[in-house]
């Protein structure tokens, strides 16, 4: 998909960045066009990178629940089967498999904040005291 973006913007796919140029900060980045192998240096004191936008969970058991684009249904979105009902509806973190909690960029639903990930992961060890204890 591309995306428009104004014209002091440059959009760079199939990019990497190689190495952090600047002595007590940052005044460039040497990047790397994966498709070719081509690096160039881009002058800038400023770098944005977001991370998380592909959720990489094709390593789950299908017991996991996801939505189209790959990112782990918890709480309140996981999908009951018909016919079936789960013994308490799961915690707000917890997947489709009780005991089972997903926080951070990889929960469907989540800000894509480093701040909120590390509140997630805070609070799903409670989730997970609260799952042992029912054991």
């Amino acid at each position: 998909m591309l995306v428009a973006s104004p014209a002091n913007v440059e959009v760079l796919y199939h990019t990497e960045i190689r190495r952090m140029l600047g002595d007590e900060r940052l005044a460039g980045v040497e990047v790397e066009e994966t498709r070719t192998g081509t690096t160039r240096r881009i002058d800038t004191s400023g770098v944005f990178s977001f991370v998380g936008a592909g959720p990489r969970t094709g390593w789950l058991p299908p017991g996991i629940q996801t939505d189209a684009k790959g990112f782990v249904l918890t709480g309140r979105d996981v999908v009951v089967p018909p016919g079936e009902t789960p013994a308490r509806p799961p915690a707000a973190l917890e997947t489709s498999h009780p005991g089972v909690f997903a926080v951070g960029d990889v929960r469907h639903g989540s800000v894509k904040r480093v701040a909120s990930a590390v509140g997630e992961g805070a609070m799903a060890i409670m989730f997970v005291h609260q799952h042992l204890a029912d054991l």
